[in-house]
């Protein structure tokens, strides 16, 4: 099923899931030459999304492998997840949940400030694709398809909000109100589980005219 991704997303989803990998083993996972699977490696190497090591085997010659560059940082932000859902957690046991949803409110109107700045020296045209870029260097893993009409699909493959979601599902409504937000379009969401990965996927329209 991971068939209808771009090589790199897989590549990178193999790698987080498996890694760290050596080139044989990716190129058997993803079903693609040595050589092309090199190729996608070195721009997601130039983007800091994947790191080398070497390694020295006991016969024959060192070789290397791959991992996503995030997996030290990972383990940090995954404690750091996970510490934010057990507080958002305790809030909720506690029966505090409406302060949890006032933290979620007001953390998305920092982002939203900090979006907008950014997206209003963009023209209308490309700030789908500039909000894209913000996701990428965020390390949302995104990806933009054009659906036509000015519309688009954004998915993001490391949905942040996911497991927060389940619990408060306010974060996803935020997200989405987020992106309608600073775009000024029509968006919806979908959150779906794909091969153990977290999904989101976004809806982004024109704004139907006279709805005001």
């Amino acid at each position: 099923s991971m068939e209808r991704y771009p090589s790199e997303t897989r590549i990178i989803l193999s790698l987080k899931k498996e890694g760290p990998l050596s080139l044989n083993e990716l190129s058997e996972r993803i079903g693609i030459s040595k050589m092309a699977v090199l190729n996608h490696i070195q721009k997601l190497e130039s983007k800091g999304m994947v790191e080398r090591s070497m390694v020295k085997s006991k016969v024959g010659r060192p070789y290397f492998v791959f991992s996503t560059a995030q997996e030290s940082k990972e383990n940090m932000a995954s404690s750091d997840e996970s510490m934010l859902e057990d507080f958002l957690n305790y809030l909720e046991r506690t029966d505090n949940q409406k302060i949890a949803t006032e933290f979620l409110k007001d953390r998305y109107g920092q982002i939203r400030i900090d979006y907008e700045n950014i997206l209003s020296k963009v023209g209308p045209e490309k700030k789908v694709e500039a909000l894209a870029r913000l996701r990428d260097q965020e390390n949302y893993f995104p990806e933009l398809k054009s659906t036509g009409k000015g519309s688009y699909e954004l998915l993001e493959f490391n949905c942040p909000v996911f497991r927060i979601s389940k619990k408060f599902g306010i974060a996803c409504s935020l997200e989405t109100q987020l992106f309608s937000s600073v775009l000024d379009m029509d968006v919806s969401s979908t959150h779906r589980q794909v091969d153990g990965g977290d999904v989101c996927k976004f809806l982004i329209r024109k704004k139907e005219t006279g709805s005001g």
